[in-house]
């Protein structure tokens, strides 16, 4: 046996199992507590970077206590679009801060960062970063922090699972573009860090930020010392990026469509469309990409309301979940899921439609959810794949493992063999490849998928570790 540990870490949740490299059999899935936030103050998210340390170390802990035999290595991949400077001795000078966070959108001197920023750059931001401005992306919060002098004049900017190889004390000053890019300092043209946005950090935030290098997958980041043991850490992806690795995305005739608290549809192509952002990928790979679509996070408002009505009488996720395709086929309610600013789609709100008498029932208005999520994929795949190349969708994700239903109402909706999700989190199953490439035994994810067995029943759902 040789077991790797794979972790999906973020400061909500975390997930993690042991696979066995010889066998590629997964087992002990565990699911950890969020990492408690440091701050109460409106628009910040922020979590100490020790706390972060500590429940890593206790997850390679309770995993190594558990093994038969020394773990041989840990994969990582972790949420986006988060941060943390270093001072030059390598310890916390800021907490961690999340995707969330938007403190660039406070008002210093006259202007907010994020209209210094974006008004400097205009579309130069896309251009370089492969996406659209957004208040919780790193390049913007950081050059606020030093517009308010919170940071020293150098320091070393990492994401989530740098903060871990830097912590080791033995790092190798290494990051994958997934995790660069989402710091929004690599450029997705040159497929190297930005100069001009370093320069841009040094001229607007008095700050010269340091970052790890650009690496590929399978390399490793850093270590961890583990009961006299050091423990290897890969260098880790971007959650995204892993899940849709997981769910099989390799290939320029597949689309992938992750649904979560919000969602993501992406496929593999080498060149640019108007319509989505370009992101790094794996083996060499980019993705197009069109995120931000509403999904779990807009399904809760409307059934929490449904709860509510109820008053606890119904559990209306459950009743969701029992909805069934001819339902859906023969509701008619009209549902803008478009509900919070971000979002795809996004006007003055969400709303209802087509309301008529003895339409407001409960199952009726659940049949209508899934009708209108299923339908607002249609644009957005046709977007994606405009010179007509995918023949199959692949789904992944906690919502679309919650209501399988969704993959018949897609594959009706959109006319290409749909692949429903599987029981595991394909973020570890994608982390499954990263441990082979770290192994050895493969030299691309393509190659480790082609190698990879079964992965097998059994791993869900998840026992909670305090």
């Amino acid at each position: 046996m040789t077991p790797y540990l794979l972790v999906d870490f973020g400061t909500t949740s975390t997930k993690a199992v042991v696979v066995d490299l010889d066998t590629g059999a997964l087992s002990s899935p565990q699911s950890f507590p969020s990492v408690a936030s440091s701050t109460a103050a409106p628009g910040h998210a922020e979590v100490p970077l020790p706390a972060i340390a500590a429940r890593f170390d206790g997850i390679c802990r309770h995993f190594r206590r558990a093994a038969a035999r020394p773990l041989a290595g840990v994969a990582l991949c972790s949420e986006m679009h988060g941060f943390a400077v270093l001072d030059a001795a390598g310890q916390p000078h800021t907490p961690y801060i999340g995707w969330r966070d938007e403190r660039c959108l406070e008002v210093i001197d006259g202007d907010s960062t994020y209209d210094l920023v974006t008004a400097h750059l205009g579309p130069r931001f896309k251009d370089i970063t492969g996406m659209r401005p957004r208040p919780g992306f790193p390049l913007l919060n950081l050059i606020h922090l030093g517009r308010r002098g919170c940071l020293p004049r150098q320091g070393r900017v990492v994401s989530l699972p740098g903060w871990l190889a830097w912590a080791g004390g033995a790092a190798s000053g290494l990051d994958h573009p997934t995790l660069l890019a989402g710091m929004t300092y690599y450029d997705v043209r040159s497929r190297q860090l930005s100069p001009e946005l370093l320069q841009l950090t040094r001229d607007l935030g008095r700050f010269d930020a340091v970052l790890d290098q650009p690496s590929a997958a399978g390399r490793i980041a850093g270590y961890w010392s583990l009961d006299g043991e050091r423990l290897p850490i890969l260098v880790a992806l971007g959650d995204h990026q892993c899940s849709v690795l997981g769910a099989g995305l390799l290939t320029d005739d597949t689309l992938s469509l992750n649904l979560g608290t919000g969602s993501q549809a992406s496929v593999v192509r080498s060149d640019t469309l108007p319509a989505a952002e370009t992101r790094p990928y794996v083996d060499g790979l980019q993705l197009q990409a069109i995120t931000h679509v509403p999904a779990g996070r807009a399904l809760a408002e409307y059934v929490g309301f449904l709860d509510q009505v109820a008053d606890g009488r119904q559990d209306h996720w459950r009743l969701l979940g029992q909805i069934t395709a001819e339902e859906v086929r023969r509701s008619t309610l009209e549902v803008d899921l478009a509900i919070f600013p971000g979002a795809r789609g996004y006007t003055d709100g969400g709303r209802v439609a087509r309301v008529r008498e003895g339409s407001l029932t409960p199952r009726h208005v659940l049949a209508s959810l899934l009708r209108c999520l299923a339908a607002q994929y249609v644009p957005v795949a046709r977007e994606l794949d405009a010179d007509g190349r995918v023949r199959r969708c692949l789904l992944s994700g906690g919502i679309a493992r919650r209501l399988p239903v969704l993959q018949e109402l897609l594959h009706e909706q959109l006319g290409w063999d749909t692949v429903g999700a599987g029981a595991l989190d394909e973020s570890l199953l994608g982390l499954r490849l990263l441990a082979w490439l770290g192994a050895g035994r493969a030299t691309t994810c393509a190659e480790a998928e082609s190698q990879c067995p079964p992965h097998g029943p059994g791993t869900a759902p998840w026992p909670a570790v305090n």
